[in-house]
């Protein structure tokens, strides 16, 4: 998270792969971020140049899912989500997925990027994973999924809810990824 006179930026990145190239395109990914939004470059652009970037340095030939939004005070949430996996808006007791993406940074070098809205009223929480979270498997196989993030979400206790319900699910099985969660309440 970033915090400037524009509100609150959040972004949460998924590199492909594993090992020392995935860390350092996160890290690249991290740093041109960052100095975009302390620079005020639109959203958009901001992902935009970072996908252009990647495609021209092939950075170990990768590619990310990037969710990049701003927080404004008035709960004027702005974001980009790059084939991330699309955040949960809980509003009182109801989840929803927030649908709009864009294909992933470093993928082509001519993608566009277009940006969503969103209304948010006090108390309303944005959710943020990474693929690790859904993609969980129990031993049978079986996916975490979308729903059981959303209703793990709308407990009171959310972030905490999220990951006890994903160790249940679990079980003895091991996770195979990463599993992040970035959650924000908006006060108003």
């Amino acid at each position: 998270m970033v915090k400037t006179e524009e509100g609150v930026f959040l972004v949460i990145t998924d590199v492909c792969g594993k090992g020392v190239s995935a860390a350092l395109l996160a890290s690249i990914l991290q740093g041109m971020i960052y100095s975009q939004i302390v620079a005020k470059v639109p959203l958009a652009e901001i992902v935009g140049n970072s996908n252009r970037f990647l495609c021209e340095k092939a950075v170990g030939e990768k590619y990310a899912t990037v969710m990049v939004g701003r927080l404004r005070p008035d709960g004027e949430f702005e974001f980009v989500n790059c084939g991330h996996v699309p955040p949960v808006l809980v509003s009182g007791n109801k989840a929803q997925r927030i649908e709009e993406s864009n294909l992933p940074v470093g993928l082509l070098p001519d993608a566009t990027y277009a940006p969503g809205r969103r209304k948010l009223i006090p108390g309303d929480r944005l959710v943020l994973v990474t693929d690790g979270v859904t993609e969980a498997e129990n031993s049978a196989g079986d996916f975490f999924g979308d729903e059981r993030l959303e209703l793990a979400a709308t407990a009171s206790n959310g972030f905490d809810e999220i990951f006890n319900s994903v160790r249940s699910f679990c079980g003895d099985k091991p996770l195979n990824d990463d599993c992040t969660v970035v959650e924000l309440t908006y006060r108003g």
